[in-house]
């Protein structure tokens, strides 16, 4: 696996309106961070009500009120992987936002075909490990 860093060139442009809507979700986030008793709202996956079992982002809801209440700990309970995948992404994509502003780089992965997929049998490895964790935990 290669990676190069291309100077000059936004890793990929990204509208006024997806700003506007990305400030508008994490200041949402904050604000249900203050709401009590969000564990017993309402099931609004449809996987679940059809099949009665939980989805592989089953909790992602919960997992993120407790990540904006501070409570890593549960979080990582409810969901392990979308837990950590989110703790990964947001200061990638809040990291690629800034070098846009400040007039982009592009990271370019360069992956042999064997390379790619070993990359993809894990991701699907370990997502369907989380899937089995949030199945018995019946969160």
């Amino acid at each position: 696996m290669r990676l190069t860093f291309v100077k000059g060139q936004p890793a990929f442009p990204i509208p006024r309106a997806a700003i506007l809507a990305g400030a508008l979700l994490l200041a949402l986030g904050v604000a249900a961070a203050a709401l009590p008793g969000i564990e017993n709202g309402p099931v609004v996956c449809p996987f679940r009500a059809v099949t009665g079992l939980p989805c592989p982002t089953c909790g992602l809801t919960r997992a993120a009120h407790s990540l904006m209440r501070g409570d890593l700990s549960r979080a990582l309970a409810i969901n392990p992987f979308d837990t950590l995948f989110f703790l990964a992404a947001a200061p990638l994509f809040a990291g690629l936002w800034v070098a846009n502003l400040a007039g982009g780089f592009a990271v370019r992965i360069s992956m042999s075909p064997a390379e790619r997929r070993s990359a993809w049998a894990l991701l699907v490895t370990v997502a369907l490990a989380n899937w089995a964790y949030v199945l018995v935990t019946h969160r």
